[in-house]
């Protein structure tokens, strides 16, 4: 599974590839969506285990469909914007989680994220890894720290290796549509 500086990278392409400016709020919202189901480390936390229940529902694609869409209700409601787009872009947040926790090494069973659960019980995983696994303490104890290691570190610098280009990609993009629809509209 990508470390959240990997699922923060993919939350910033998906904000930066609208073709509509969105607010800072909704990029922070957008953010929180992309972290969403590593939710699932909590509920460990109460039976002293962080790692026992994650990649279980949280990582499913009904859960991000559920949650972004409740999300983007609430959301749209508060701040006055478009239910469906708001919608949309936070279940594109989940999806991007639970998609880029399938390309990574999984050493721990069950192997994959349950994409379909609960109408499946399988689980899926990429099985050609682009992204490391991450090394982390069973006990709540020790579980923060142990996550700052040499192997996480080299897993982050690979996630930057690997997303930063898109997120620039998308950038240099999104720069020459909004120069090019400048353009359009002084005509």
């Amino acid at each position: 599974m990508p470390t959240p500086v990997g699922h923060l990278l993919a939350g910033a392409i998906l904000f930066k590839s609208q073709q509509v400016n969105v607010s800072f709020l909704m990029f922070l919202f957008i953010l929180f969506f992309a972290l969403l189901p590593d939710f699932d480390f909590v509920f460990g936390f109460f039976v002293g285990d962080p790692n026992r229940y994650h990649h279980l529902f949280t990582h499913s694609i009904v859960f991000v469909a559920i949650a972004g869409t409740v999300g983007g209700i609430i959301f749209a409601k508060w701040c006055n914007e478009n239910i469906i787009f708001s919608s949309a872009i936070f279940v594109s947040a989940g999806i991007s989680h639970v998609i880029l926790d399938c390309l990574a090494v999984d050493k721990s069973e069950p192997f994959g994220c349950p994409l379909a659960w609960p109408f499946s019980q399988k689980f899926v995983i990429f099985p050609a890894p682009l992204f490391s696994d991450v090394i982390r303490s069973s006990d709540s104890s020790s579980f923060f720290q142990s996550l700052f290691n040499l192997h996480n570190l080299k897993a982050v610098f690979v996630e930057i290796i690997v997303l930063a280009p898109v997120l620039f990609m998308v950038w240099i993009l999104r720069r020459k549509f909004i120069a090019g629809k400048a353009a359009i509209s002084k005509m």
